[in-house]
C-alpha cells in the first residue's frame, strides 16, 4: 500500500505548491515594479523636477529681474549637491552664467511637452586627481524671459539611467533565481514523495510476504531519507535475526519431540486401558501440530520449486472437493461449485491442493447443519490472477481479527470450541506466498448475516 496515493495530496507537494505560489507573487511583483521602472518614470520624474526649477525662476524674473535670477543660480552652482545644469544668455547670445560650457547644438532631440533630449559635455575629476571631459545625455527644458534673456535648464540622466538599469538587471535576475527555486522545490517534494512511497511499498511487501530478508532501497548516504533507510535496515536485521532464532527454537523442539512422542505413541497402542484411545488421538493431535510446524518452516525457509509445472487447477479444485464431499453430505450442507475447466497455473500441484484442502476444511468445520458452501474458481483476466474462493455460512469473525487469521495458532473466540490447532490458514498463507499469491478474507457473499469469504489469489505466470 503506498504511504502516498498522489502527489498533490502529499505535504511535501503541498508546501512546495504554496512555497511556488508566493514565489510567483513576488514575480508578479517585481516584473510590475520593473515595468513601471522605465524610461517614461525616467522622464516624467526629470520633467516634473526641471518644470518646478523653470517655474521658480520664472517668477523670480517677473519680481527681481535678471541680477536675482543671476546670483539664485549662483547659489545654485556653489551647492555641491545640486545636479542641475544651467546655461542663461541674452538676447544676443552672450553667456551670462551657468554651469554649461556651451549652447546645445540645434539638432536636439524634441521628447514631449517642451522636453528635448541634449548631449552635453562635463569635466570630471578621475582619480588621478586630472580632469576630462565626458559627453552625456541629458534632458532639458528652455524658458524665454520677457527681455529675451534664455535660461536652459537641463539634467543629466546618466546616473538615473544607471541606477535604472542595475534596478533592471537585479529585477531580471531576482525573477530567474526566483524561477529555479519554484522549479527545484517541485523537484525536491516529487523526489521526497517517490522515496517515502518506495519505502512503503517495500515495507508493505516485507508484511504481506513476510520475506524479512527483504531490505529498504539505499540511494546515498548523505540525505535524511536514506539515512532513514539505513537505520529501518538495521532495524530488519535485528528482527530478522530474533524471528529466525525464535522459528529455530520452535523447530528444534518442534523436531527433537517428535520422536519421543510417537514412541510414547507406540507404548500406548500396546496397553490395555479404557483411555488408551482417547491418549492416542491426544498424541496424534500433537504429532500433527508438530508435523504442520515443520511443514510450514520448510515451506517458508527453503521455498522450493523443483516440483513446479504447468498444471491444471481445475482439476485440483475438484479432487479436494471430492475429498470433503462425504463430510459435506454428513452435515446436510447445500454446496453451490463455480470451477472454471482447464485453468493451469505454473505450481506445485500437491501443495496447491493442500491449500484448497485446508480452505475448504476450514468452511466445513465451522458452517452449521443445513448450512451453505459456495466454491468458485476461475481466472480475473484484468489482474491476470487465478482466484479459489471459498464462501460459508458459518459463524464468522470479527472485522477486527481478520488480519490475525493466517498466524500461527490463533483462533477466533467464536472458533475455540471447534476442532482445529491454528495452523490450517498459516499453512495455506506459506503455500500463497511461494506462489506469489495472497489470502483475504471478507464477509460472505452468501444471503446469511454471517459467514466468511476466502479468497486465495495467485499470480499467472
Amino acid at each position: 500500500m503506498r504511504a502516498i496515493q498522489a502527489y498533490s495530496k502529499s505535504s511535501s507537494f503541498i508546501v512546495s505548491f504554496i512555497f511556488t505560489a508566493l514565489l510567483l507573487v513576488a514575480v508578479f511583483f517585481n516584473t510590475y515594479v520593473l515595468t513601471v521602472a522605465s524610461d517614461d518614470l525616467l522622464i516624467s520624474e526629470s520633467q516634473a523636477a526641471i518644470l518646478a526649477d523653470i517655474g521658480g525662476f520664472r517668477s523670480l524674473y517677473k519680481s527681481a529681474g535678471r541680477k536675482a535670477v543671476v546670483n539664485a543660480l549662483n547659489d545654485r552652482l556653489d551647492n555641491l549637491n545640486n545636479d542641475f545644469l544651467y546655461y542663461l544668455k541674452d538676447g544676443e547670445d552672450n553667456f551670462i552664467t551657468g554651469n554649461l560650457a556651451t549652447w546645445p547644438k540645434s539638432d536636439t532631440v524634441p521628447i514631449k511637452n517642451g522636453l528635448l533630449e541634449i548631449e552635453i559635455e562635463l569635466t570630471r575629476e578621475a582619480e588621478t586627481k586630472q580632469k576630462r571631459t565626458e559627453k552625456e545625455t541629458a534632458l532639458a527644458m528652455i524658458v524665454e524671459f520677457t527681455n529675451k534673456d534664455t535660461l536652459l535648464v537641463a539634467r543629466s540622466v546618466q546616473d538615473i539611467e544607471f541606477a535604472l538599469y542595475l534596478a533592471q538587471t537585479s529585477s531580471y535576475v531576482l525573477i530567474v533565481i526566483v524561477c529555479i527555486i519554484s522549479i527545484l522545490s517541485i523537484i525536491v517534494a516529487y523526489y521526497v514523495v517517490s522515496r517515502i512511497n518506495l519505502m512503503s511499498d517495500t515495507a508493505d511487501e516485507i508484511i504481506t510476504t513476510g520475506n524479512l530478508s527483504d531490505r529498504l532501497y539505499v540511494e546515498s548516504s548523505w540525505d535524511d531519507l536514506s539515512k532513514l533507510s539505513l537505520s529501518l535496515n538495521h532495524m530488519l536485521d535485528t528482527i530478522e535475526q530474533s524471528v529466525n532464532n525464535i522459528q529455530n527454537v520452535s523447530d528444534s523442539i518442534a523436531h527433537d519431540l517428535r520422536t519421543p512422542l510417537t514412541r510414547l505413541k507406540s507404548h500406548i497402542e500396546q496397553l490395555d486401558h479404557p483411555d488408551k484411545h482417547a491418549l492416542i488421538g491426544e498424541c496424534d493431535n500433537i504429532l500433527a501440530i508438530f508435523n504442520s510446524l515443520l511443514r510450514i518452516t520448510d515451506i517458508e525457509t527453503s521455498a522450493k520449486r523443483a516440483a513446479f509445472g504447468q498444471e491444471n487447477i481445475s482439476d485440483v479444485a475438484n479432487d479436494a472437493i471430492d475429498l470433503y464431499q462425504p463430510m459435506i453430505e454428513d452435515k446436510s450442507i447445500s454446496l453451490t461449485l463455480s470451477i472454471q475447466s482447464d485453468v493451469y497455473l505454473h505450481c506445485d500441484k500437491n501443495l496447491v491442493f493442500q491449500a484448497f484442502a485446508n480452505v475448504i476444511d476450514n468452511a466445513l468445520k465451522f458452517t452449521p447443519q443445513r448450512g451453505e458452501i459456495m466454491v468458485t474458481l476461475g481466472e480475473d483476466s484484468a489482474s491476470n490472477r487465478i482466484e479459489f474462493i471459498v464462501d460459508d455460512s458459518g459463524i464468522g469473525v470479527d472485522e477486527a481479527v481478520i488480519d490475525k487469521l493466517t498466524q500461527r495458532f490463533y483462533r477466533a473466540d467464536k472458533s475455540r470450541t471447534a476442532g482445529g490447532n491454528g495452523l490450517g490458514l498459516a499453512l495455506v498463507s506459506a503455500i500463497m506466498t511461494l506462489h506469489n499469491g495472497e489470502v483475504s478474507f471478507r464477509k460472505t457473499r452468501l444471503s446469511t448475516d454471517s459467514g466468511l469469504s476466502c479468497k486465495l489469489s495467485m499470480e499467472r505466470t
